[in-house]
């Protein structure tokens, strides 16, 4: 990303403002046990304003009348935390980098936030993130208020989310956003077909973990976009199963959900494939029954289409499928208004996707109706069918498949792109997937 995308952000969020001043917050350290933390993540909203990826960060936007202004408050130079921590941008760095017109210390937050606030008629804040920093900014504006001090400006008197305007702006996505998630996708693919070559009875989930966090770490990737799903057979109807640890059974299917993430821009792709390399008759009739759902979903991805829509699209040719395998009785229109196939299809047909795996996109717009999609909008279509072994109302060929097919969908002005579309999904691809050497994905 260049600074002048930071720059074109921040002022696209100016013009949603009214008089008022936005506070936006960076993530901080989080503890993971006695005096070690978990690796940093930067909090998304400011990632998508700054590009600065420090914690104990806080951005602010301030308006009034036709004056605009952009202060950062963040962490001074220091040699001897930097020599433990790493190096810092420190004040004047980041003020160069993001053109800024003031940066202070994190430290003086209070103090100057007492003189920034005053004159503004709004604050906008997160309401869902950093209650820390919202419960001290209350506390600041409500001193101010008690003060009463003459001919000083008040402070504000109404509280805004700034998250959802930030989040409508992160709904389309531009070029340089997109072409960074085609770049995550490289390393995406190589992962997903070396897991298909490794993957044998005898092997474990945990070995084919380990080979596709490996792949997403060299290169240009830098690592998973979410804890991957590595599920083999019925662990598959669990649907955020974590552990991939099991050994992986001949004649069963592994269900891998698992994207690489470049500069915090994740991928999200579901495969399912046959440990053994071929699938049985069932295991392929469930399987094509999923792809041809998700196929009818993607044919109907374009502008002004919505999500909604394509949900509907998805179940009618699952409940169909469902019927077809016997699974389910009576005819589709009772089953669709009935929504039986929400029993072995529990979850939602997509969802959007970006800087964060479940991008904090609106999903309604100001009316309340569903978004519609537009030029620049990616999201995932992945549906499934989950039959879990224990269920014995279904037929015994059945139990203990689950299947889920997901790739990342671009909307474009005529159309769709669909970025995953080299990650074999057909049966016969996947089976020669299956046969090839998985050290030729490791160069």
């Amino acid at each position: 990303m260049q600074s002048t995308d930071f720059a074109q952000r921040r002022e696209r969020l100016f013009d949603k403002m009214e008089n008022g001043i936005a506070v936006i917050g960076s993530n901080i350290f989080m503890q993971r046990s006695n005096d070690t933390d978990f690796p940093f993540r930067q909090n998304s909203n400011f990632r998508y304003l700054t590009g600065i990826n420090e914690p104990d960060c806080v951005l602010i936007l301030s308006k009034k009348a036709d004056e605009q202004k952009v202060f950062l408050f963040i962490r001074p130079n220091n040699e001897l935390e930097e020599m433990w921590m790493g190096k810092r941008m420190g004040l004047e760095k980041s003020k160069d980098l993001i053109g800024a017109d003031k940066t202070f210390p994190i430290s003086d937050f209070n103090k100057e936030m007492e003189d920034l606030l005053p004159g503004h008629k709004n604050l906008y804040v997160h309401f869902h993130e950093r209650a820390d920093l919202f419960t001290n900014l209350q506390k600041i504006c409500g001193d101010l208020f008690n003060k009463k001090r003459k001919n000083t400006a008040q402070p504000p008197q109404a509280i805004l989310n700034v998250g959802q305007l930030i989040e409508e702006l992160r709904y389309i996505k531009d070029q340089n956003e997109i072409l960074t998630m085609k770049k995550a996708m490289v390393a995406t693919n190589n992962a997903h077909r070396a897991a298909m070559a490794l993957t044998a009875p005898g092997r474990s989930e945990k070995e084919v973990n380990a080979l596709i966090e490996y792949i997403f770490t060299k290169g240009d990737g830098q690592g998973n976009a979410y804890d991957n799903i590595v599920a083999g057979g019925n662990n598959a109807n669990i649907l955020h199963y974590i552990e991939n640890n099991q050994a992986l059974n001949d004649g069963e299917l592994l269900l891998i959900d698992a994207g690489c993430q470049l500069n915090n821009y994740a991928t999200d792709i579901t495969r399912t494939f046959p440990i053994n390399g071929k699938f049985t008759g069932a295991q392929k009739a469930v399987y094509e029954i999923v792809l041809d759902s998700q196929k009818a979903a993607i044919s109907h991805s374009w502008p002004d289409r919505n999500a909604p829509d394509m949900h509907k699209t998805t179940c009618k040719v699952l409940t169909q499928g469902l019927i077809d395998l016997k699974v389910l009785s009576g005819s589709l229109e009772e089953n669709l208004e009935k929504g039986t196939c929400r029993k072995y299809f529990p979850h939602g047909t997509g969802h959007w996707l970006g800087l964060d795996v479940h991008d904090q996109n609106p999903y309604l717009d100001s009316n309340d109706e569903p978004m519609k999609f537009e030029p620049g909008v990616i999201f995932t279509v992945e549906p499934g069918l989950y039959f879990p072994k224990e269920d014995a109302t279904l037929p015994e060929e059945l139990r203990g498949i689950g299947i889920r097919i997901e790739d990342n969908i671009l909307i474009t002005e005529t159309g769709h792109e669909n970025l995953s579309a080299m990650i074999p999904k057909e049966v016969k691809e996947i089976e020669e997937a299956c046969e090839k050497d998985y050290r030729d994905f490791l160069d």
